[in-house]
């Protein structure tokens, strides 16, 4: 298999496409051209579905030799048929948001910002809301600029 270069391994991984199941790649055409890299998951994830639609691979054997399982073929696939090229980029795992805090505890907290201190806001949020976060907590979703 030809391998990406250094600073493209680098890149990949920054923004989160880089191809962790690289190795299970067999399709022929990424282990003969360079141009092709099993190391780039949405170059991986495109040919995948257009060896299905173009060269007439069946889904269990173009999954296979891609690396994907056929539920993450028709995953893969309806993300491209709903968004395009942009649904094969990599979706960030892990939580969306605060998981202690909802957006109706953040904004009456910024209500009290002027007139009380953390330990005060604190203690109110725990008292009216039943909601008990750390002072740090706080902090962060106070200067969050999502929630701003």
């Amino acid at each position: 298999m030809i391998t990406a270069p250094a600073s493209k391994k680098d890149e990949l991984l920054k923004n989160g496409s880089f191809n962790h199941r690289a190795n299970e790649v067999t399709k022929g055409i990424f282990k003969r051209y360079q141009f092709f890299d099993a190391n780039d998951i949405m170059q991986v994830k495109y040919e995948m579905l257009r060896a299905v639609e173009y060269e007439d691979t069946d889904i269990s054997s173009a999954s296979e030799s891609f690396g994907f399982s056929r539920v993450s073929y028709y995953q893969i696939k309806k993300e491209f048929d709903e968004k395009g090229i942009a649904g094969l980029i990599p979706k960030k795992r892990g939580p969306k948001g605060s998981r202690k805090v909802s957006q109706d505890d953040i904004d009456f907290a910024k209500s009290l910002v002027d007139t009380h201190s953390k330990a005060q806001i604190i203690t109110r949020l725990k008292e009216e809301r039943g909601v008990e976060i750390s002072k740090r907590t706080l902090e962060r979703q106070l200067s969050d600029k999502k929630n701003s």
